[in-house]
């Protein structure tokens, strides 16, 4: 019988952060950028009752739309990360480039009310270190951690009078591939989990106010760890988004979104290891919120430029760091373009992403758990660049 003991003390202490780790572009592993207009505007949509790419951030928009639509694009990451242990500086090794897809579909019913499927991967992504990296903790140092997951969103939504739109939807969470390794074992599998969405828009004048709720949901995991079979369960944080849109003309708006990640639940998760003790990770992450401002501007019949800005703030405390998840405050910078051939269009943004240097200088001791401890002292330096590309279609 294997003796799992050991890895499941170091390197499944921090299961929960490596289940759902990755270079990623909000506090903790969100990826918000679901559609190549939210990319462009910094992800600040959810007020938004005229571009078709808005309606993942708040299906309430869909009942300012008329006829069919399809909004479908690939979001392109390229992270870089490092960790200086010592003098050293080591990067991530592994993807170059990572492709998140994006696709959503609304269609008008009778009487003011209006359905939407929206399919995307809001959570996940890889960090992958060399060997080497953190010697300290030996063959249980991590060295992959990947999360594959989308989400399948079917919405419904409701006019009530002129002004005023209300959504409810099911959120559907297939976690398709999870991989966890250290230099000397691994641990894979998949699960999934449903919650639910509710969403609200209300337009006055040139304001519109827009808010949309997703809550928590639990994935339950099952695979293996070497040669046992392990288990665990995963709670993904409820979503909070609120918004205030103001359209100055026909072509130029101005919106500034408040959104609120609930990491407080992602506090401890316990392991099912067959053959040998469960496990319990401790995380204790804080609520995180982020500040997004958008802009979107008609330059002709034709042609519209987006521009955004957001600040995101970081859920995970250095009392419980992990290489894993090596998160820090971040600035995200974006411009977009849309260009209408009649009928359809083509979209496209970029955005750079600037990560807080975060320096770790722990001295706790690696056990039983490496979070927070001395195991993963060093400096932490990242930034991402990420390209959307898209199309909207009407029918």
């Amino acid at each position: 019988m294997p003796n799992l003991k050991p890895f499941a003390q170091c390197g499944l202490a921090a299961v929960t952060a490596a289940i759902l780790a990755g270079p990623v572009q909000a506090s903790g592993f969100r990826v918000p950028e679901i559609s190549a207009a939210g990319l462009g505007t910094s992800n600040a949509l959810v007020a938004n009752t005229t571009e078709p790419g808005a309606l993942p951030y708040n299906p309430a928009a869909m009942s300012f739309h008329q006829g069919n639509q399809l909004v479908a694009g690939v979001t392109l990451i390229q992270p870089d990360m490092s960790v200086t242990i010592g003098g050293t500086k080591t990067d991530t090794v592994g993807k170059d480039t990572f492709v998140v897809p994006n696709a959503y579909f609304m269609g008008d019913l009778k009487n003011g009310w209006s359905w939407g499927l929206s399919i995307n991967a809001p959570f996940g992504l890889e960090t992958r270190w060399p060997a080497g990296t953190f010697t300290v903790l030996g063959s249980n140092a991590p060295e992959l951690s990947r999360i594959e997951m989308l989400n399948f969103n079917p919405n419904v939504s409701k006019k009530i009078g002129r002004n005023t739109s209300v959504a409810f939807g099911l959120d559907f969470y297939q976690v398709r591939e999870v991989a966890l390794n250290t230099l000397g074992t691994a641990i894979g599998g998949s699960g999934e989990g449903v919650g639910f969405n509710l969403a609200v828009m209300h337009s006055a004048g040139p304001w519109t106010f827009g808010g949309s709720y997703r809550s928590s949901v639990t994935a339950d995991i099952d695979g293996n760890a070497g040669a046992s079979p392990a288990s665990t369960s995963v709670e993904f944080p409820a979503l909070i988004q609120v918004g205030a849109a103001y359209r100055f003309n026909d072509d130029v708006q101005v919106e500034f979104d408040i959104d609120w990640t609930g990491w407080s639940s992602f506090d401890k998760t316990e392991i099912d290891i067959a053959l040998a003790s469960n496990v319990t990770s401790t995380n204790n992450w804080d609520d995180s919120t982020a500040y997004r401002l958008g802009l979107t501007w008609r330059v002709s019949d034709r042609t519209q430029l987006r521009f955004g800005y957001s600040y995101d703030e970081t859920p995970q405390p250095d009392e419980w760091f992990s290489a894993r998840v090596p998160d820090n405050d971040r600035q995200l910078f974006s411009v977009g373009i849309r260009q209408d051939m009649g009928g359809w269009a083509i979209e496209a943004g970029y955005m750079y992403v600037t990560v807080d240097d975060r320096t770790i200088n722990s001295t706790k001791l690696p056990a039983p758990e490496p979070n927070g401890s001395l195991a993963y002292n060093g400096k932490y330096e990242s930034s991402v660049n990420l390209l959307a590309i898209g199309i909207t279609k009407r029918f």
